[in-house]
């Protein structure tokens, strides 16, 4: 599946955050017809969301929120490892960009397992070249076998990139953007050139992805994970 294909031709626009959110945003796109019945988000924020993902409350019969942050409105109150909720509840889990934050990311994983009824489905992405990004801590990385393990109990896992080397070197100058603190024409011309470099590279690795060297196909931001109970 080319999920890439669903990122926008002017991606730069409509609450642009960054090129890693760009793809997460095209993949939870591409997936979203299929969140229906009950959806627990774990770790998922109803408030102060970012990217441009809205999440198809409307065509489910429960959209559940469970978060340990009061600040983002959650509907449960309660750590992902370990949740109140009844055994085989869910039709569909939501978890993007939490497991690289806990500390036991397999508790999660395994939460997600009872949680779901045979045949439910998990939508997950994780980081992989991505700086430090505690929320309240970021404990790891995963690579493609780490998350084949964590996702073992599943019947069926698909794993997809989110971009390639080109999109990697531009996500690390888009990022260190905010590093050039300073107001002299230097700084400034520091940022304008990031700025413009890293959206080369992007476009450069929107082109190529999928045709990329087998060295190159070593190089992702991150994954995103579809596995079925």
């Amino acid at each position: 599946m080319n999920i890439h294909q669903d990122i926008p031709s002017k991606p730069w626009q409509n609450r642009y955050v960054t090129y890693r959110r760009l793809w997460l945003d095209a993949a939870m796109a591409r997936f979203s017809p299929e969140m229906r019945g009950v959806v627990i988000d774990l770790g998922g924020k109803r408030s102060e969301k970012r990217g441009t993902f809205q999440p198809p409350e409307y065509q489910a019969d429960m959209w559940l929120y469970i978060n340990l942050d009061l600040q983002t409105s959650p509907d449960l109150f309660a750590d992902v490892t370990k949740t109140p909720l009844k055994t085989q509840i869910a039709d569909s889990i939501i978890c993007t960009e939490v497991l690289e934050h806990l500390p036991a990311p397999q508790a999660c994983v395994d939460e997600m397992h009872r949680l779901l009824h045979d045949g439910g489905q998990v939508f997950a992405s994780v980081p992989f070249f991505y700086p430090v990004h505690a929320d309240p801590y970021d404990f790891q990385r995963f690579t493609e076998d780490g998350i084949r393990h964590l996702f073992r109990d599943f019947k069926l896992v698909e794993v997809y990139r989110m971009g390639g080397y080109a999109g990697v070197l531009g996500l690390i100058v888009e990022l260190g953007i905010s590093g050039v603190v300073g107001n002299t024409y230097f700084d400034k011309l520091m940022r304008w050139l990031m700025k413009w470099t890293s959206r080369l590279l992007f476009h450069y690795d929107l082109r190529a992805f999928g045709r990329e060297s087998a060295a190159w196909q070593k190089f992702t931001t991150g994954y995103f994970i579809k596995a079925v109970r």
